[in-house]
């Protein structure tokens, strides 16, 4: 039982940490976006400052704004799939720790009733004994 109760804990607690790693892993998600998107506007404030024509700025800033477009949408998008499994394992992890810990729970009650039966016997056997130990005294001091 106290097996069952510790690698019960053991699980739930663990799962408690995979969430703060989901969200060391959101974090450094956004951190990436972040840095892409410093560094695609920097390429493209270089493109731009080469730039011989109107025609030349607007197709740099189109492009800028397709890629960013494109590369935030894939962030977010593995974001929210880190953010929704979260929950997920959470729960799941949650579940399993209150079936092992009521599972736990009934093998404590099972030895609990096991014990007190055999104690019971026990008491029982002692008792006859003791009574038979009187009765012969209570014989062996008449004769």
């Amino acid at each position: 039982m106290e097996h069952t109760a510790v690698s019960s804990f053991r699980t739930f607690f663990g799962s408690v940490t995979s969430v703060g790693r989901k969200a060391q892993e959101i974090a450094g998600e956004f951190a990436k976006m972040s840095e892409e998107n410093i560094g695609a506007g920097t390429k493209a404030a270089e493109r731009l400052r080469n730039a011989q024509s109107l025609q030349e700025v607007t197709t740099i800033q189109s492009e800028l704004l397709k890629e960013s477009y494109e590369a935030t949408t894939n962030h977010y998008r593995k974001i929210a799939e880190l953010a929704i499994s979260t929950p997920q394992e959470l729960a799941q992890s949650a579940r399993e720790f209150a079936s092992t810990f009521a599972q736990a729970g009934q093998e404590g009650a099972q030895q609990a009733s096991d014990l007190t039966r055999k104690m019971g016997g026990h008491a029982a056997d002692v008792v006859e004994k003791t009574a038979e130990t009187a009765q012969s005294a209570v014989r062996g001091g008449r004769g």
